[in-house]
Formats: structure tokens, C-alpha cells, sequence
């Protein structure tokens, strides 16, 4: 039986810390330093575990599945190449330990770390190739500036053979 291809939960066991807390139980985390040299765990979840109501418990990384393409070798298709783009959304807020100039930068540089450490972990276990493709900041509408977006997108490639 064929699967869908989706890596975001891979990605996430692989590159992620463990951490429990006891309103939500195991979380995997990001863990990077605020203001006063404290860790800040950014829990990463799947879009699909992410409400809009929370946003109270910012910051957060939400991973979000943006395109898969599946490309056959050949007419038989006995092997495909499987392209996919995830999104990792970096929301958070400007408080008195997370400064909105520097937050987002150690987050997206944690990202990229872990990626690049974790790379030949991806193949060898996985058999997929990850990387990080670009990050960019995204302005709020209005220019309010009150919720932070960076936006770190991953492009994954994954043979799919029969």
C-alpha cells in the first residue's frame, strides 16, 4: 500500500527537544535564550494542532504542510520522486524577555543548526534528504506589530521506489 508523503512529524522527532509539562504532557521544543540568558522552549506543532484561540501561549512554531509533488521515473512508475515544502512558522510576541529584533534571528539560527547537524541522520534513517530553503519575516497587516512572523520553509525529497 502507497502513503502519502508527509515529514513534518520526522522532522519535528528528529530535530525537536523533549519536554513535559503537565497541562499538555510530552512536547517537542526549540530551545533558545531570551533577554536574561533563560531558556525559552518554542514547542513545535503540526498546523493541524495549532488553534487560533491560543495565542496566549506564545512563542510557537507551527509546521505547516505547503506543497508535495510526486514525479514519476518513468511510464512504468516503479519509482517517484517525491518533492515536499513545509513551513515552520515562527509567532511570538515583543514581552520583556523576548526582544522582537533578536528573537526571531536565534529561533531561525536554532533551526538551521539542528537541520544542518541532523542532515545525515535524514538520509540515513529516513532515506529523504532535508534542507532549508529560505527564511523570511512577515509584517503584520497594518504594520500593528503586536504578533511576529518568521517564516522558515524546509524542502524535503523522498524516493518513493515499488
Amino acid at each position: 500500500m502507497r502513503t502519502s508523503f508527509d515529514p513534518r512529524k520526522t522532522i519535528r522527532t528528529t530535530i525537536g527537544t523533549y519536554w513535559w509539562t503537565k497541562e499538555e504532557g510530552d512536547l517537542l521544543t526549540i530551545n533558545v535564550t531570551d533577554n536574561n540568558n533563560d531558556t525559552v522552549r518554542v514547542p513545535m506543532r503540526l498546523d493541524e494542532e495549532f488553534k487560533t484561540e491560543s495565542l496566549d501561549n506564545l512563542p510557537v512554531l507551527i509546521m505547516k504542510m505547503v506543497n508535495v509533488t510526486y514525479d514519476p521515473a518513468n511510464i512504468g512508475a516503479d519509482s517517484r520522486k517525491v518533492e515536499a515544502y513545509i513551513d515552520i512558522d515562527l509567532v511570538f510576541t515583543d514581552t520583556d524577555n523576548i526582544d522582537s529584533t533578536s528573537f526571531g534571528k536565534k529561533v531561525m539560527d536554532a533551526l538551521q543548526n539542528l537541520v544542518r547537524f541532523w542532515q545525515c541522520t535524514f538520509a540515513s534513517t529516513n532515506n529523504m534528504f532535508v534542507n532549508i530553503e529560505s527564511v523570511r519575516y512577515i509584517p503584520e497587516p497594518d504594520a500593528h506589530q503586536v504578533v511576529f512572523h518568521y517564516v522558515c520553509t524546509i524542502y524535503c525529497i523522498w524516493y518513493d521506489l515499488c
